[in-house]
């Protein structure tokens, strides 16, 4: 389709003649009508809290909100730089989208919890809600992973913007209707957001943006940052997991021993999830495959979220961690490419494999942990060992029944937003291209191309 009117090219880049859309009216504009109503409603109904003992809210709470935040912008950020001519794009807009998705989240979390079931007026926003905001970033971040270098800067903006909402009232009737154990977030963090993201690139992604595309795929330097993304994560998830696990107003017997559960399990499961995607990527390939050791060795932090602050031993929790680096594995070695040959599904960082399973896996690992430990676990539990079961899985399943029917319908209407105001559909050129969207980022000449999907040796 031919850009409209607003969306001139502009051939610059050094005289090669390679267009790039001018973003200023299909997203600077638009995006800065977004803020506008932030700051507004900001001023209105978003107050301080009355805390009697600020510096106790502080320590507390202000060191897991940092570790939090470094696996968001961080952690997030560098790992999906893996792609070798879209490592801009993926840190900056995962530094933009993010701090757009967390102010968006303050609102509608705190709305959601404070004021439509609960009893104030306005907005108080305190360190849990940030934290709550930085885990809604989370999920936004991980469905960024599935359209990753397919979709435009306002495409991208403007579908994380439209899940804030969905993520708000998903997350309150996963946990406090359903009262659905899931303290790390493998429920309403890593499933909603892996199959909302996936989803929306089922509608999203150009037939062209599979990975048989040329700059679908890495060098040696993007690989080597993006595992610092990969080693971030890994040190910092124990945090993402406790948190909140400390207590907040509003959730059932909050105690020490919660966190403790939660950084002990947690810590267990990710090494257990490490040493297994080691083993399990060289007996597939022969050798080590950097796409496994990325990706697949978080995947046991994913998987004992729901159940990190839950009895379920040493041994359980490196169970699940060897379980989860084993699913993630084999999705990335045999499964992504069946979903994307038989049913078009082109998920560019296999959140599937990483957030998707393991994050199932972890909703259906709370549901045997709370039948099987009834008396264990029952501080931390709504209900009687079968029935929180029971309303585990309801939690799941509903949730991966609002994420698809979500990401489809938001997907759905950003392509068509974009299709009738923006007309800023990509060409097969400028998926996985830097170039496009930023300054002084030369283009990639034939010669330099990339050879199977990998980037020619310099």
């Amino acid at each position: 389709m031919a850009p409209t009117s607003d969306e001139t090219v502009i051939p610059l880049l050094s005289g090669h003649g390679h267009p790039v859309w001018n973003l200023r009216t299909t997203f600077s504009a638009p995006l800065a009508v977004v803020m506008a109503a932030i700051l507004g409603v900001f001023i209105a109904y978003v107050k301080y809290p009355e805390l009697e003992s600020t510096d106790a809210h502080v320590n507390q709470y202000y060191m897991y909100y940092i570790h939090v935040a470094i696996m968001i912008f961080v952690g997030f950020g560098y790992l999906m730089t893996f792609l070798r001519r879209y490592s801009y794009s993926a840190v900056g807009l995962n530094y933009l989208t993010s701090a757009v998705v967390m102010l968006e989240a303050i609102l509608f979390v705190g709305l959601v919890q404070q004021v439509i079931f609960g009893d104030l007026s306005y907005i108080e926003l305190n360190l849990p809600l940030l934290i709550d905001a930085a885990f809604a970033a989370g999920a936004a971040m991980i469905s960024f992973g599935a359209v990753l270098g397919k979709v435009s800067p306002a495409q991208i903006t403007l579908l994380l913007i439209l899940q804030v909402p969905i993520y708000a009232f998903n997350a309150h009737l996963s946990t406090e209707v359903f009262g659905g154990l899931d303290v790390g977030g493998s429920i309403t963090i890593h499933a909603f957001g892996a199959y909302y993201g996936l989803a929306a690139a089922l509608v999203l992604a150009p037939v062209a943006a599979g990975s048989a595309h040329p700059k679908n795929g890495a060098s040696y330097v993007s690989d080597m940052t993006a595992m610092i993304g990969t080693i971030f994560l890994f040190i910092f998830w124990p945090s993402f997991n406790g948190a909140l696990a400390s207590g907040v107003p509003g959730t059932i017997s909050p105690g020490p021993f919660q966190q403790f559960n939660c950084i002990i399990n947690t810590v267990v499961s990710l090494l257990g999830a490490t040493v297994i995607t080691f083993i399990a990527s060289a007996f597939v390939g022969g050798k080590f495959d950097m796409v496994h050791i990325q990706n697949a060795t978080l995947a046991g932090g994913v998987a004992i979220g729901s159940a990190a602050n839950l009895m379920v031993g040493p041994g359980g929790a490196l169970g699940v961690g060897i379980l989860a680096g084993l699913i993630s594995t084999l999705g990335y070695a045999y499964l992504s490419p069946v979903l994307e040959s038989k049913i078009g599904l082109r998920d560019t960082c296999g959140v599937h494999n990483l957030h998707g399973m393991p994050g199932v896996l972890g909703g259906l690992v709370a549901a045997v942990a709370a039948a099987l430990a009834p008396e264990a676990n029952a501080p931390v539990m709504k209900y009687g060992g079968s029935t929180q079961a029971l309303y585990q899985l309801a939690a799941l399943g509903s949730t991966l029944a609002i994420a698809i029917v979500g990401g489809l319908l938001m997907g759905l209407l950003v392509a068509k937003l974009d299709t009738a105001v923006a007309g800023q559909e990509l060409s097969s050129e400028h998926l996985f291209e830097d170039c496009v969207f930023w300054h002084e980022v030369e283009p990639e000449e034939a010669e330099h191309g990339a050879v199977n999907g990998t980037a020619a040796e310099e």
